[in-house]
C-alpha cells in the first residue's frame, strides 16, 4: 500500500475523530468556564443576601433581647429581605434587571432557598396563589414565596407503666398509641443553634400541662419539666443526654425534609412553564449539613441552567455571622490570694475578661444567659441545694 493510501485513510478516518474529540473538549472547557462563572455569580448573590438579612426589630429601651448586645436592639433574620436581595443580585449580574419575564423565568431554576434562623428555617420556593391584576381581576400567579418558619421540633414520650420500668420513646407510632394512656407524658422540644430550647408537653395521669418555657438543656433550675420533675437520676440523665445528642440531627432533618419537598414540587411549576429539566435534591453528606447548621445563614439550590454540553446543578451556602445570640457569662467571687478584685456576683460579656478568668465559674449552672435582665435576676446553682441569686455587670468588661 502506497503512502498516499495511508494519507487518505488518515484524512478519511482519523482526522474526523480528532475533530470530534477537539469539539467535545472545546465544549467541555467552555462548560467548565461557564459553570465557574455562574457559581461566582450565585456565591456573590448569596453573600449579599446573607449580610442583608440581619434586621433590627425593635427600639425597646426596657428590654435587652440578647442578639445584639445593645440594650435597645434585637437583631433578627428577615427571610423575605434575604430572598429579595438574592434574586436582585442575580438579575443584575445576569443583566436581566427590569425584564419581568426573564426575572420570573430565572426563578424556576432556583427550586429552593433555605434561610436558616437561630431556632427554625424559612423555605422560599415556587407557589401558585391568587392575586389581583391591573384590572382588579382575580388571577393565578406563580412566584417564589417565603413559607412560615419551620421550628426545629423534636418529640419524645415517657412511659411510666412500661414493663421493666420507665421507658423513654421517640418512635412516632408508639407515641401515638400511648398518647392517651395513664402514666404517659408527651414532650415537644424546639431546638436552637446552641443548647437553648423551648419545651411544652403534658402528663396524662395528673392531667398536667407544661406551657411553653425556654431554658438551657443543662439548666437544673429550670429543666425539671423535661422529666416531669422526677427524682429518678437515671431518667433525668438519659433525657438530657438524648436531647443533646438529637439536637443537630433534628435541625438537619427539618431543613432537609423541607428542602426536599420544595425541590420536588418545583418540577410541577417548572414543567408548566416549559422548563424541560428534572429537579432533584442534590447529593449532600451529613458532614456538609453539619457545617451548614453551625451558624445562621442561607442555603440555595440553582439547577437546570444550560452550561455548554451539560446542566448546572449547584448548591451554595452563605453565613450571616450573627454570632448567634449574645452571651453573658456569670461568676462568683474567688477569695484566694490571686482571686477576684470585685467581691460580688458578676456577669461578663467576654470569657477573656480578666475578672472572669480569676473568678469562680466552673460549677455554676447555668454558666451564661442571653440578656442582662436574666443575669440580674438569675438564681444559679453552685452546688447541690446551694444557690446564689442576682448578678451585677462587671466593672472591667462593662457588658
Amino acid at each position: 500500500m502506497r503512502i498516499t493510501d495511508f494519507a487518505l485513510i488518515f484524512i478519511g478516518v482519523v482526522l474526523p475523530i480528532i475533530i470530534i474529540v477537539y469539539i467535545n473538549v472545546s465544549f467541555t472547557i467552555k462548560a467548565i468556564e461557564e459553570e465557574s462563572y455562574y457559581q461566582k455569580i450565585i456565591n456573590s448573590a448569596l453573600e449579599d443576601a446573607a449580610m442583608r438579612m440581619k434586621e433590627v426589630e425593635n427600639d425597646d429601651k426596657e428590654n435587652d433581647y440578647g442578639y445584639s448586645g445593645e440594650i435597645n436592639n434585637k437583631v433578627s433574620v428577615n427571610a423575605q429581605v434575604a430572598v429579595n436581595t438574592f434574586f436582585n443580585s442575580l438579575y443584575n449580574n445576569f443583566s436581566i434587571k427590569g425584564n419581568k419575564d426573564a426575572e420570573k423565568h430565572l426563578k424556576y431554576f432556583v427550586p429552593a432557598i433555605a434561610v436558616i434562623d437561630y431556632n427554625g428555617v424559612y423555605i422560599s420556593s415556587m407557589e401558585e396563589y391568587d392575586t389581583l391584576n391591573s384590572l382588579n381581576q382575580l388571577v393565578k400567579e406563580t412566584n417564589h414565596v417565603v413559607k412560615p418558619k419551620r421550628y426545629f421540633s423534636f418529640t419524645y414520650g415517657i412511659n411510666y407503666n412500661a414493663s421493666g420500668g420507665t421507658k423513654i420513646t421517640t418512635d412516632p407510632t408508639t407515641i401515638q398509641a400511648l398518647s392517651n394512656q395513664p402514666g404517659f407524658s408527651l414532650h415537644t422540644v424546639e431546638f436552637s443553634m446552641d443548647d437553648y430550647i423551648v419545651h411544652r408537653g403534658n402528663k396524662n395521669d395528673v392531667t398536667k400541662t407544661y406551657t411553653a418555657k425556654g431554658f438551657y438543656i443543662g439548666d437544673t433550675n429550670n429543666n425539671s419539666d423535661l422529666y416531669d420533675g422526677s427524682t429518678d437520676v437515671s431518667l433525668k440523665t438519659n433525657i438530657i443526654n438524648l436531647l443533646k445528642s438529637k439536637r443537630k440531627d433534628t435541625i438537619i432533618d427539618v431543613i432537609t425534609r423541607e428542602l426536599n419537598f420544595a425541590v420536588n414540587k418545583n418540577n410541577h411549576y417548572a414543567n408548566i412553564a416549559g422548563v424541560k429539566y428534572t429537579f432533584v435534591f442534590p447529593y449532600t453528606t451529613k458532614e456538609e449539613m453539619y457545617r451548614y447548621v453551625e451558624d445562621i445563614g442561607m442555603l440555595a439550590f440553582v439547577q437546570g441552567m444550560s452550561v455548554g454540553n451539560k446542566y448546572l446543578n449547584y448548591k451554595a451556602y452563605g453565613g450571616a455571622s450573627l454570632e448567634l445570640s449574645t452571651k453573658y457569662y456569670v461568676s462568683t467571687p474567688n477569695n484566694g490570694a490571686n482571686g477576684s478584685k470585685y467581691f460580688r456576683n458578676l456577669y461578663h460579656k467576654d470569657i477573656k475578661c480578666p475578672e472572669y478568668i480569676v473568678s469562680n465559674k466552673v460549677n455554676i449552672t447555668p454558666q451564661y444567659v442571653n440578656t442582662k435582665q436574666q443575669a440580674a435576676s438569675l438564681k444559679a446553682a453552685i452546688s447541690d441545694g446551694e444557690f446564689v441569686e442576682g448578678f451585677y455587670p462587671c466593672p472591667l468588661c462593662r457588658p
